[in-house]
């Protein structure tokens, strides 16, 4: 089993220790239960830790933002998360085929990472989203069924995989950002460099199995973004949204251990 970031490590070696310490987190996180993998373009190369028994149904987790930014005005030299919550998910799922993915730059770099507007504002543009459509061409010949959870801004990458012809079969998002469009008008924010609509793309995924998860306690993601959404389809009996007692990031590990199990709405 090739060990991309032990490998990595070595070759940082004057990197900060920062950097280090979260690559060498998700070494200890994982101990050796996830093989360790680079989806390598010419954009970018995204990092994978998988867990495969079979070619039969297949969960796909996808990371957060991660550290993209310091502070509200001081964007991060490096977005890999300090707590990569989309893997601890992942680790709960007992199921033979799981699949874990990174957001660009995270994990690895490469030249692209030179530019911080990757994980600022270039997380849904074209160029992002392609490799990810990309690694979804490769996944769809292998498995049969695919089934996608993504964790905070890695909903929406889920959400615009789903709307593509990949025949996903359901997706889930935890303390999810369902609708960037909407969260930059709840929040005031700059809007995003991309290149869909994430309202139209609601519509394309209506007929797919859908269940949102939001926390109570959430200040990063408002819970109005997910009963916005709920109203949206509320005759929609393919799509669930279902609150929890969890902050951002806390109480989801716990929570994801006693509901990992697919449900499928319709």
């Amino acid at each position: 089993m090739k060990n991309y970031l032990i490998i990595f490590l070595f070759l940082i070696g004057c990197s900060t220790p920062q950097i280090e310490q979260k690559q060498a987190n998700l070494i200890e996180l994982n101990n050796n239960q996830f093989e360790e993998n680079v989806y390598r373009f010419s954009e970018f190369n995204i990092f994978s830790l998988k867990k495969v028994k079979n070619d039969n149904l297949l969960t796909i987790y996808i990371e957060g933002d991660g550290q993209a930014w310091l502070s509200r005005f001081k964007p991060s030299s490096d977005p890999t998360p300090v707590n990569p919550t989309a893997f601890k998910l992942a680790l709960q799922d007992q199921s033979d085929n799981v699949i874990y993915l990174s957001r660009p730059c995270q994990y690895i770099s490469g030249p692209s990472c030179e530019n911080s507007k990757i994980w600022t504002s270039l997380q849904y543009s074209e160029a992002v989203l392609g490799v990810y459509r990309r690694i979804l061409e490769q996944l769809t010949k292998e498995y049969q069924d695919i089934h996608l959870v993504g964790y905070s801004g890695g909903a929406a990458i889920a959400m615009h995989l789903a709307s593509k012809d990949f025949n996903i079969r359901s997706i889930r998002t935890v303390a999810g950002n369902i609708n960037p469009d909407e969260i930059v008008k709840l929040l005031n924010l700059s809007g995003y460099n991309k290149e869909i609509n994430f309202y139209s793309l609601e519509k394309k995924i209506k007929d797919i199995s859908q269940t949102h998860y939001y926390g109570t306690k959430d200040k990063v993601v408002p819970n109005i973004l997910h009963l916005n959404y709920e109203k949206r389809n509320s005759i929609n009996k393919c799509t669930k949204i279902q609150s929890v007692k969890a902050s951002h990031q806390d109480g989801w590990i716990e929570f994801w251990k006693e509901n990992y199990q697919l449900k499928i709405n319709c």
